[in-house]
């Protein structure tokens, strides 16, 4: 009986999302199919009107887990669309078309690289991000164009855009810079709010009084706007200011200006306190390594991993790799992950496969056997012992995988993307390619201990 209940709510909620305005046809004069075509032509009118396109706050997947991304799209008479977005550098051009199918709907229906990147399925995710390109258009003026994910059921907002795509998208990658704070606290209609961020994610979930609220949220300049309205009280949050010192405000509304304290995750450290050279320490030894920075304030490269040959003892002569490690903005730490291993800036080979590390939630001490994950982003990561003239980090799991992760498993794959399929069983390394020259497992990472130089 819950099944059949579950699945006569999913149809009724599927219906729903497709049909905005056309449910009782008697309450107008004119019948809906004299109201699809008007608004259809409406909605084109409005679209191509615009000279310098329209702000899209794309929000894919029902539940809006990965957040809400900008997009920013012009219209052309011709049926094409080009498309920014703060996902991809660029632009990419494709054709839009208003159809009516249950009502009128906005369709991206030739590949657009940008615009389809959320619906577009690869090897490691075959549903991709579960992202849509048709909507349903439900409101149409001459500054605001509602629509609803024909999957998803999603609201989303096409607003007027005035001014630069490409220095409005640099804006909202600056202030995505700004946000490293994992939450805030205080009071607005006369309710105490308590709530954490998810920048990764871009997720606020708190309580306000005794209520508890979840929103996703997409990035604009100078705040973030929410998907769902957070209610205190008699005061409603549509948005959020956060400048560069990290003060956290409301921007709209009539408690505008109302400023709340703002959190910071224990252990904290900013992405440039990472750089230098390091003692890399496990459980058979210990082997400097340097923390560069990759250029991109998301990731270091660990620079003269391995080295220790077959006597144990680290020569900068012996074969050493490059890792990449990821920094995780809402936490302020670093994880080593699966990967393929790095030289100079190639893949490091043998006999034409690709050498990688592969995370291990070990059983016996010293032993080969284990659980293998192949999770992406599954690995350790750092804590901060919260010392800041010599700071030292232990490495601990970092959580996503169903077992604790406390080791490494140096793995050949026949391709340059990790999975259990690629995984090239059998396969033996020489001495010179193994980890610190001895073994092809690194069992124990524990420490990573900044030099003094």
């Amino acid at each position: 009986m819950k099944k059949i209940f579950a699945i006569i709510s999913m149809a009724l909620a599927v219906f729903a999302a497709q049909s905005c305005l056309f449910e009782q046809e008697d309450l107008f004069e004119e019948s809906s199919s004299v109201r699809t075509s008007n608004l259809m032509e409406k909605a084109r009118k409005a679209l191509v009107s615009s000279e310098q396109g329209w702000l899209m706050e794309l929000y894919p997947e029902s539940s809006q887990k990965y957040g809400g991304y900008a997009f920013i799209l012009k219209f052309g008479e011709d049926q094409k669309v080009t498309a920014y977005s703060e996902i991809a550098e660029g632009t990419s051009t494709g054709y839009f078309n208003i159809t009516a199918e249950d009502g009128p709907v906005l369709i991206f229906d030739t590949y657009n690289v940008i615009m389809h990147f959320f619906a577009t399925p690869n090897s490691s995710r075959y549903q991709a991000y579960e992202g849509e390109v048709e909507y349903v258009i439900c409101e149409v003026s001459d500054k605001l164009i509602k629509l609803r994910g024909c999957k998803t059921g999603n609201r989303i907002y096409l607003r007027k855009f005035e001014g630069n795509p490409e220095e409005y998208l640099a804006k909202v990658y600056a202030q995505s810079e700004i946000i490293i704070m994992s939450g805030f606290s205080g009071s607005a209609g006369g309710v105490d709010i308590n709530a954490s961020i998810d920048i990764n994610n871009r997720q606020v979930r708190g309580t306000a009084g005794e209520e508890s609220f979840s929103t996703a949220f997409a990035i604009v300049p100078g705040g973030i706007r929410f998907y769902e309205p957070v209610v205190a009280g008699d005061v409603t949050i549509e948005a959020l200011s956060i400048d560069s010192e990290g003060t956290i405000s409301i921007s709209e509304g009539p408690a505008a200006g109302t400023v709340f304290e703002t959190l910071y995750p224990k252990g904290y450290r900013l992405y440039n306190e990472y750089a230098g050279k390091y003692e890399f320490t496990f459980s058979s030894g210990t082997f400097p390594v340097e923390l560069v920075p990759a250029g991109d304030g998301r990731h270091y490269i660990m620079k003269g991993f391995s080295g220790i040959g077959s006597d144990g003892v680290y020569n900068p002569d012996n074969e050493h790799y490059d890792c990449l490690l990821t920094y995780d903005k809402s936490l302020g730490n670093l994880h080593l992950t699966i990967q393929q291993l790095m030289k100079d800036g190639e893949y490091v080979m043998y006999n034409g496969k690709y050498v990688g590390i592969t995370p291990v939630a070990s059983t016996k001490v010293g032993g080969t056997s284990g659980y293998l994950s192949f999770n992406s982003g599954s690995g350790m990561m750092t804590e901060w012992n919260g010392d800041v003239e010599n700071p030292e980090y232990a490495w601990v799991d970092n959580g996503l995988y169903s077992r604790p992760i406390d080791t490494f498993w140096l793995c050949l794959y026949t391709g340059p993307t990790q999975t259990s399929t690629t995984r090239s069983s059998g396969s033996v390394l020489p001495v010179d390619y193994k980890f610190f020259g001895v073994t092809h497992l690194m069992y124990k990472p524990t420490t990573l201990k900044k030099v003094n130089e």
